[in-house]
């Protein structure tokens, strides 16, 4: 019961960090590039790419990955979109309890945490830029973001789980 509720709480956690970070924080948004006219690359996503989803435009020397979520309001958030990210958050803490070792100290639940998280930074993130051309400063944020969620999920969870009364810090 102890740890359900570490793993529920660490959810909640990292999806108001998330939210911090993504939806208050407007640094990350400033990494990336904008269009001259947002109006006209509106109208022209809506006329080339009819359907929500992710293209690859590739034409004579020119590439582009474009995603199109048609009817997502441009204000707030997504009531459905938060509910399915408060889900990936609790898939994740489920994931930190399975990796994490009973008994441990927490700097070592957050060592762990943090070398997971590099590791998955520097495959997915870097993955990006190198094979999909992604912009540095914007894989930056994320890489930022995602190497948190794993020390803080992994800082959180850690006062749940079973430790040796003799290694706790």
């Amino acid at each position: 019961m102890k740890l359900a509720f570490g793993i529920l709480l660490t959810a909640v956690v990292l999806f108001v960090f998330g939210y911090i970070y993504w939806m208050v924080n407007p640094l990350p948004n400033q990494a990336m590039n904008s269009a001259p006219d947002p109006n006209a690359a509106a109208t022209a996503v809506t006329q080339q790419f009819p359907e929500s989803g992710v293209y690859n435009v590739m034409q004579s020397g020119t590439s582009a990955m474009v995603i199109v979520n048609h009817g997502v309001a441009t204000e707030g958030a997504d009531p459905m979109a938060m509910a399915r990210g408060f889900i990936h958050y609790l898939v994740v803490a489920v994931i930190l309890a399975i990796m994490l070792p009973n008994g441990a100290r927490v700097s070592a639940h957050v060592r762990r945490g943090f070398i997971v998280g590099l590791a998955a930074v520097v495959l997915i993130e870097g993955s990006d830029v190198i094979w999909w051309g992604y912009a540095w400063g914007w894989k930056l944020w994320g890489a930022g973001y995602h190497l948190l969620v794993f020390v803080i999920g992994a800082l959180v969870l850690s006062k749940f789980l079973p430790q040796d009364p003799d290694l706790v810090v």
